[in-house]
Formats: structure tokens, C-alpha cells, sequence
């Protein structure tokens, strides 16, 4: 029979009473609990009894018993332990949790399960954890398995010889009133080795060595060891006890602090959050805060439930005077009658008389974010966190004997796959304490000025090596105050801030790049060349928002500064000419773009650094803009020579290669150069692959490019699976709401509505829509361009009113954003004007409709009239030889500030061919040329053609 223990005792008799009186069968209740009627008639014959504490717990809730029945039950369920009972605790009633540490164990020191190994299980942690609490709630659960269960406290020699005697008295050994321990402790090998079925436990081993020289060398029994050191070897197999989960630790608390009843289930503890949501946030915070470590919310528990006062009155106290709750121990319910703070400056006296080296570096891990702390800030040869440890830089030996002394006390965790530490936050909290405000200044600024010397420069941005460091950074960010000294927290918030633009973490890029800001401005005065910096950083990332006059302000500001401390011609102003064009361009001011870009070239090239990779960046950005207005044969060979000299400098296979060989598989691709185009991408993609892997987010930027050459060519269902791909990629790495995420769901959804799969499209325009709303703002370009494509979808679906108003609110905001000059807001203002015109075309139509009808009328009255073709009803010579200039008259303004899109060009001719039936229409290429003819020019944006100098519609063009 599964899931019970044989015994005797009176747990039957108490069981039937409970269960005649609420008026159940046997059958009935074990109906409720899911097993056999059998196994309560065995329950209550006292043939057996529920293998756990759970179980009877859950029988007191199925037979509704209060608080004082449920523990008369729980009591007459131990009333068979094993004969030898030597566990010297009570039991704790507030225990909670630790299932699966609990089953593992088991599973470890039964006989039926352990098979020939040896018996042995050591549970090791750090002090505070619960290490002793979950041996002694094994031992209560799992009593009827053994015939005897021992205790062995194993601190010192003195006590583990006293708890010998002790055994040796509770088993009636011949010989135990003896003088001579040494005789007395070789009778209590004897029955270990002769004896089957016991389990002793070995509490708080300090030394193993001095352990196994009191205990037997061969026994049929099982041996459960708690310690805080775990390296054990052979000794035992070993299981780490964590902190408690957050669901297990909010419970204990509940229950410890006595809000909730000893025996209250999760579900009790769930339904606070319905009816008391204060009291469930405020105990989710404090389980956060502690870090789910079972003293300190035992503590806490003992001290609510003592003084009387609220969780939230606790919390406050708790953030005012962290320390002083830390150390007030209240009334134990266990074992340990240190506080957290007693118990942990204990393990910190003995690492400093141990080890100088040790307690340093536990006091530089104290100053960081206490997760994935990264060994190279103590390898490397770049930092300096004192003369103790440069001595850990210089020898790496000394770095693993540090550890291996902390791990010894459970302090630390070491997880060598990743090469980093992590210990808990408490020991943090209290180690912080504990040393004077000098000390912790000391070791702020060491700490700093070690994160600024490994940090990566924007330049040369090493992602990875950046995400490992950004939690160490970002801590300084806010706990760290502005110092006037503290010009490299300025550097490395400044570099990070680089990285987190990057990464489009916009909201915390901006606050780092203004703290840098900050700091340099006090420290060193407004004109400064160091504050240009994080101005540069700001001006690129209001760019990146669309907030470009802001941008351009903090551009000029950076500018001025550079120039009069630097000169005019040094290389960081044309730095700052660079990210100015960028601004430039944004905003449809080309010209200005172009002199900004042409001025930095200059100066890189008098400077004689041709072959610098500033001037590579310098020549792509030109390139980008020469590319915008459709200047292909002047962009191309700017791309190529910036991609000849970034593969110089950095090599042919550097991921920065990227943007280049991006930029020219856009440029051939508008070319319809598509084998070109596609090799050149092919080329990217295999770079970011072998740099980064299948699952980088650069990944999607080829992977979007080469769709995109699929798509101009019709070849739809490869373009789709690789923007699925983009889409899956960006989600897995950026997260389902990320604000890059609307880019692949935009190129997905026009795939969807050239193929005439309107739903789909419609389904993830709004998802886009929605994340440039909530990331963006509602007025911001990119979400503009969102609006617009939706409206080509209205447009498509026939839905002409609704397509109407989404192109005069995406004309409103171009106009507002980028300004009315701008190639976006030109191409919207079109298309708006297109489709209040096809409104007015509607109603023509229906009045000429209306007209021919009434002729008719009259036709069919009045005798017939010979009527002869006149001069006006016949094409002139001009436009028989010109086969454009009817188009023109008829549906066209042609002015040099005009704008329009290509393809909306061409199908408007398209059907002003169809309404003409026009004998010899041009076709795409040919009506291209005649553009040209006439002295129009093509130009580019980031998703169209344009052609400039013409506009559909000349009646409704001043219309808004």
C-alpha cells in the first residue's frame, strides 16, 4: 500500500471520532482525498498512518476542524515514532515548503530506494537558510521509515562527544556510565555497525575530518548531514538548499507573523489578494526584499507577530532601520537562537582571520548588483580594487583560494560556465553595515573606476561584455551621488548609455547620458570638451525618437564647444558634423545634411586619416543621404570605399561590416540589381551568424533586407518566411512588446496585404500600431508611418473613408514632426489629396451620370443634330508627339518643391491610360524616362521612391 508506514497508536480512534461527527463513510472521504476506502479503514484499525504531515493536514481540512482539533490530529499521527527517538527539537509548526528538497532526500537515505549506495545526504547553504529546519521536519515526516533516528550536533569536538553520550544513554548501551569516553563512543559505533534502519544527523558540520573520525567506517544506516561548505567529495551526495521561493516564502510569513493560521494553504494566501490587497503587495515586497531567506522572515514574522504592528508599519521600519530589525531575533521557533546579523558577522570575523584576500573581495562584491558578478573585474590587468586584490590580477590562484574559503561558509556561489559569483543580498546588506562610511566610499570609487576600465567604448561596443556589466552600472546610477570627483562614474555612465541606445532602452539611455551630463557640467564647468559628449549621446537619441529639433539644439550646442576648445578643424567636430546631418537628414533638410557631411570629410582628410573608420562612418552617412534622394550613382561608390576601409581597419568578417553591406543591398535593391543585392546580403548574413549566432537581434536587419529583395520580385512566400523569422527572432530576444518589434510586424503585414490576406495585415497594423502608441507617443513619425500603411490597407479594402482620415492624420504628423518640405510629409499631404479627390471624383461621376441621362431625354424628343468633331476633341501636335503632357494637364502640378510617390505616379496614369483607352500606353521603364525628360528627379526615403518636382492633383493641393 502506497503512501502510508506501519505503526501503533490512538491516530485511528481520533481520526473516526472527527470523521462520525462530520458526518462522512469512509468511502466518502476517501472519495474527497482521491484514494482507496481501504486506506482510512487501515488508518483507523491503526494498522498504518499518512506518510505526511500534508496529508493529515489536508484530512483536518476535509473534515473541517478547527485550529486545536487539527493539531490534536497531528499529534496523535506521531503517536508511533520510531522506539529510539534522540531528535532533541520540537517540531516546527510554521514550516513551509521544501517539497521537492524534502522528496529528494528521501528518495537519497530510503532503503527501498537507495539501492547498494551508501546512505548519505548532506544539505549545505548558507547560515540562515534553513538547513537544520528542513533535517528536522524530514525527520518528524519520515520517522516510521527508520527503527531509529539520532542527533549529532557537530560543531566542535566538545559537542559531538556529548551528543554521543547522550545516544548512547537513549539506546541503553552497556558501559554508558563510564569515565572513559573513548570506550563510550566505540559502543555507539558497535550498534551503528550492527544495527539497520537508523538515520542520524549530523547538525552544523564545521569539519568532516573531525565528523567520520567519531562515526563507524561501514553501517546499514543513513547519515543526513547539514553544513554550510560544499565540497564533500565522496562523503555524500549533496543537495543545496536556495532561498525560499517567493510563493513559500510570502506563505511562512503569513502564517509565522500570524496574519494567516499555522495550517493556511496557498489558496488562503491567494485570496488576501482579492479582499486585503495591501497586505498580500506588502508581503510580496518583503519576502522580495529579503530575498526569501527563512531567518530573516522568520524575524520578521516573530517581531509582527510580538509587537502587534501591521506588515506595512514592518516594511517602513524595515527600509528606515534594515539593520537594527536584522539583528532583534524576537522568540525563536527553532533551533537557531541567532539573529541574521549575529549569524552572519560571525562567518565575516572568521574569512578576515582566515584571509585578507577573501574579505576583500566579499567586501567588492558587497558593492555590486548581487547577481552575475563577473570574475574578469577582478582578473583583469586594467582595474586596481586595492593592494590585497591586485594581488588576485596578478596570480589567479589566489582569486580560487578567496572563493573556495567563501564558498566554505556558503557565502558565495561560483558558477564557472559563465565565469561569475552571486551570493545573497543580505550579506550584502550586512556587511555594508558593518563598515564605517570611509570604508564604503573607498570601495565605491575603487569599484567605478574598475566598471569604467573594462567597459567597453561606444566605438568598439562589445555587447555581450556590456549586458554582463549593465546591472553593476546601472546600480551606481541610482544608488551613487553626484561627486564632483567622480568623473569616471560620468565615463562609464556615459559609455553605457552608448550601449543602451543601441539596444533602444530609450527611457534609461536618456537618464544615464544626463546624469553623465550632469556630473561634467558641475565638475568641469558648461564649455567644456567633455560635456559635448553625453550632448552628442542625447542629440542621436532624440534623433532616434523623432524628436529631431531638440536633437539638432544639443548638436549645435556640442558643436560650439568642440570648436571653440578644439578648433574647427579637429576630428571630434566633425564628429559631431556627422550625427548633425543625421538630424538634418531627418527632418528633410538635405542640403544642409550634405554641407554638414561634406565639412567633416574635409577635416578627417586634412587631418590625414583617410583611413580611419571615423571617415568610413562619415562616407556611409553620405552615402545614405545621396541614397534618400535617389542620387544612386553618387551613393554607391561611398558606400564601397566605406566598406573598403572599415574592412581594412576592423577586417573583412567584423560585424560593424554589416551596416555597409546593408546599406548597398538597399541600394542594389532599388537598382533591381536583385543577384547583386541578395549576394551582398548573403555576405551579412553569414558575418552576424558566425560572430553572434542563428539568434542575434542584428540578425534581423539582413534577414529584413533580404525579404525585401524577395519582395520586389514577387516571390512572396520566401520573403514571408523570412520576415517570420525576423518577427520570431526579435520577439524571443526583445521581448513581444519591444518597440523594434514594429518594424518586422509592419514588413510582415504589407506581405499579407499585397497578397490580398487583408485580415492578417490588419491584425498585426494594429500590434505595430499599438507598440509605436505606447513606446513612442501617438504623434511621433515612425507611429505616423504605421497609420499610413494601415491606410493602404483601407484603401485596398475599399474603405475609402476610413483610408481618408488615417492619410490626414499621417499628413499631420509628418507636417508637424519633420515639416512641410519633408519627402514623408510631401508623399502623405499626395495621397491625402488623392483620396479626397477620388471623393470628389465619386460625386462627378454620379452627376455626370445624371447629366447623360437627361440628354438622353431630350434625344429622344428633339430631332436628331449633326454634330462634327471640333479642334477641341482631337489631340494637338504636341501632345501626339508628347506623351505625357495630357497625363500632366489632366491629373497633375508640376512645381520644383513638389513631391510624389512613384507608385502612386504610375497608377494614376495607369488608370488615366484606362479612362482614355489610350492606344499605345508606355510602359514602367519607358514612363520613367519621360519623368526624366521633363527634368523630374527620382529621390528615396526609407521606404519609398519618390519623384520630385511633380504632384497628383493640382486642385486639391493646398488643401489640409
Amino acid at each position: 500500500m502506497t503512501g502510508v508506514r506501519r505503526l501503533q497508536g490512538n491516530f485511528g480512534s481520533v481520526l473516526m471520532r472527527f470523521r462520525k461527527r462530520a458526518g462522512m463513510t469512509q468511502k466518502q472521504l476517501a472519495q474527497r482525498l482521491s484514494m482507496h476506502a481501504n486506506t482510512i479503514s487501515s488508518w483507523e484499525l491503526g494498522s498504518y498512518l499518512p506518510e505526511s504531515r500534508g496529508l493529515v493536514l489536508e484530512l483536518a481540512w476535509h473534515l473541517s476542524l478547527d485550529e486545536e482539533e487539527t493539531r490534536e490530529l497531528l499529534e496523535a499521527s506521531l503517536a508511533g515514532l520510531a522506539p529510539y527517538w534522540g531528535i532533541p527539537l520540537r517540531r516546527n509548526p510554521f514550516f513551509t515548503g521544501r517539497e521537492a528538497v524534502l522528496e529528494t532526500m528521501h528518495a537519497y537515505l530510503v532503503p527501498d530506494q537507495a539501492g547498494g549506495l551508501i546512505r548519505s545526504c548532506a544539505i549545505h547553504g548558507l547560515g540562515g537558510i534553513g538547513k537544520t529546519q528542513t533535517a528536522l521536519e524530514y525527520a518528524y515526516r519520515y520517522a516510521f521509515s527508520y527503527s531509529a533516528l539520532l542527533w549529532i550536533a557537530a560543531e566542535t569536538n566538545e559537542s559531538i562527544i556529548a551528543s554521543l553520550l547522550y545516544i548512547a544513554d537513549l539506546l541503553q548501551l552497556p558501559g554508558r556510565g563510564e569515565a572513559d569516553q573513548h570506550r563510550i563512543v566505540t559502543a555507539v559505533h558497535r550498534w551503528l555497525s550492527s544495527h539497520k534502519e537508523w538515520l542520524l544527523i549530523c547538525d552544523n558540520v564545521e569539519d568532516f575530518e573531525l565528523l567520520f573520525r567519531f562515526l563507524p567506517p561501514t553501517y546499514q544506516g543513513a547519515i543526513l548531514l547539514t553544513t554550510r561548505n560544499p565540497v564533500l567529495g565522496t562523503l555524500a551526495r549533496k543537495i543545496e538548499l536556495m532561498s525560499m521561493s517567493q510563493e513559500e516564502g510570502m506563505l511562512f510569513l503569513l502564517r509565522r507573523s500570524g496574519v494567516l493560521p499555522t495550517e493556511a494553504t496557498n489558496s488562503q494566501m491567494h485570496n488576501l489578494a482579492e479582499y486585503c490587497t495591501n497586505v498580500y503587495t506588502t508581503t510580496c515586497e518583503l519576502v522580495r526584499m529579503m530575498e526569501g531567506l527563512p531567518l530573516a522572515l522568520d524575524q520578521a514574522g516573530a517581531y509582527i507577530d510580538e509587537t502587534g504592528c501591521s506588515l506595512m508599519d514592518y516594511q517602513q521600519c524595515y527600509e528606515k532601520r534594515r539593520k537594527q530589525l536584522l539583528s532583534q531575533r524576537g522568540t525563536p521557533t527553532g533551533d537557531h537562537p541567532r539573529s541574521v546579523v549575529a549569524t552572519l558577522l560571525l562567518a565575516f570575523r572568521r574569512i578576515r582571520q582566515r584571509s585578507p584576500v577573501a574579505f576583500d573581495f566579499l567586501c567588492c562584491c558587497a558593492f555590486l548588483s548581487p547577481k552575475a558578478i563577473p570574475e574578469e573585474l577582478f582578473k583583469s590587468s586594467v582595474t586596481s580594487l586595492g593592494e590585497t586584490l591586485d594581488l588576485v590580477a596578478a596570480d589567479p590562484c589566489q582569486l580560487d583560494q578567496a572563493i573556495a574559503i567563501l564558498r566554505s561558509l556558503s557565502l558565495v556561489q561560483r558558477f564557472p560556465e559563465t565565469q561569475t559569483i552571486s551570493l545573497h543580498n543580505l550579506v550584502q546588506v550586512v556587511l555594508r553595515e558593518e563598515l564605517s562610511e570611509q570604508e564604503q566610499m573607498m570601495w565605491k570609487k575603487r569599484i567605478i573606476a574598475a566598471l569604467n576600465a573594462i567597459y567597453p567604448e561606444p566605438t568598439h561596443c562589445d555587447w555581450k561584455q556590456c549586458e554582463r556589466l549593465l546591472p553593476h552600472v546601472l546600480l551606481y546610477a541610482t544608488a551613487m551621488s553626484d561627486h564632483l570627483e567622480d568623473l569616471e562614474l560620468a565615463n562609464v555612465l556615459w559609455k553605457t548609455a552608448a550601449y543602451l541606445l543601441i539596444r533602444v532602452q530609450y527611457e534609461q539611455a536618456q537618464a544615464l547620458y544626463q546624469r553623465a551630463l550632469h556630473i561634467r557640467e558641475q565638475a568641469l564647468g558648461p564649455h567644456h570638451p567633455l560635456v559635448a559628449f553625453p550632448l552628442n549621446g542625447l542629440a542621436l537619441l532624440f534623433s532616434e525618437q523623432g524628436k529631431n529639433e531638440q536633437g539638432e539644439a544639443l548638436c549645435q550646442r556640442a558643436l560650439h564647444i568642440r570648436e571653440q576648445a578644439l578648433g574647427p578643424h579637429h576630428p571630434l567636430v566633425a564628429q559631431t558634423l556627422n550625427n548633425l546631418a543625421i538630424l538634418y537628414k531627418n527632418q528633410g533638410k538635405y542640403e544642409q545634411a550634405e554641407r554638414a557631411c561634406l565639412r567633416a570629410l574635409y577635416i578627417i582628410e586634412q587631418a590625414g586619416e583617410d583611413k580611419n573608420p571615423d571617415i568610413a562612418n562619415t562616407l556611409n552617412n553620405l552615402a545614405i543621404l545621396y541614397f534618400r534622394q535617389g542620387k544612386y550613382a553618387q551613393a554607391e561608390p561611398l558606400y564601397l570605399r566605406a566598406l573598403q576601409i572599415w574592412e581594412q581597419a576592423l577586417g573583412p568578417e567584423h560585424p560593424q561590416i554589416v551596416a555597409p553591406l546593408s546599406n548597398l543591398t538597399n541600394l542594389y535593391r532599388e537598382q533591381r540589381k536583385y543577384e547583386k543585392a541578395q549576394n551582398v546580403c548573403q555576405r551579412a548574413l553569414d558575418i552576424v551568424e558566425q560572430a553572434w549566432g542563428p539568434q542575434h537581434p542584428i540578425l534581423a536587419i539582413p534577414l529584413a533586407n533580404m525579404a525585401s529583395v524577395y519582395r520586389e520580385q514577387g516571390k512572396y512566400e520566401q520573403a514571408h518566411a523570412l520576415y517570420q523569422r525576423v518577427l520570431d527572432i526579435s520577439e524571443q530576444a526583445l521581448g513581444p512588446e519591444h518597440p523594434n518589434l514594429a518594424e518586422p510586424l509592419t514588413d510582415q503585414a504589407n506581405i499579407y496585404r499585397e497578397q490580398g490576406k487583408y485580415e492578417q495585415a490588419y491584425a498585426l497594423y494594429q500590434r505595430a500600431l499599438q507598440i509605436r502608441e505606447e513606446h513612442l507617443g501617438q504623434r511621433h513619425p515612425e507611429t505616423a508611418q504605421t497609420l499610413y500603411d494601415l491606410a493602404l490597407l483601407y484603401e485596398k479594402q475599399g474603405h475609402h473613408k476610413q483610408a481618408r482620415s488615417l492619410f490626414q492624420r499621417t499628413y499631420t504628423i509628418f507636417e508637424q514632426c519633420l515639416g512641410k518640405g519633408h519627402p514623408e510629409t510631401v508623399k502623405a499631404r499626395a495621397d491625402y489629396q488623392r483620396s479626397f479627390a477620388r471623393k470628389r471624383s465619386t460625386t462627378r461621376i454620379m452627376n455626370d451620370q445624371l447629366h447623360t441621362q437627361e440628354e438622353e431625354a431630350w434625344q429622344a424628343i428633339l430631332p436628331p443634330l449633326k454634330i462634327s468633331r471640333g479642334p477641341c476633341s482631337r489631340k494637338t501636335a504636341g501632345e501626339e508627339a508628347d506623351p505625357l503632357t495630357a497625363f500632366f494637364t489632366a491629373c497633375c502640378e508640376l512645381h520644383p518643391q513638389a513631391r510624389c510617390r512613384a507608385s502612386d505616379l504610375w497608377r494614376a496614369y495607369e488608370e488615366w491610360v484606362k479612362d482614355h483607352q489610350e492606344r499605345f500606353p508606355l510602359s514602367r521603364r519607358a514612363f520613367s524616362r519621360q519623368l526624366q525628360i521633363h527634368g523630374l528627379q527620382a529621390e528615396r526615403t526609407n521606404r519609398e521612391r519618390l519623384w520630385r518636382g511633380i504632384e497628383l492633383l493640382k486642385e486639391v493641393r493646398d488643401m489640409k
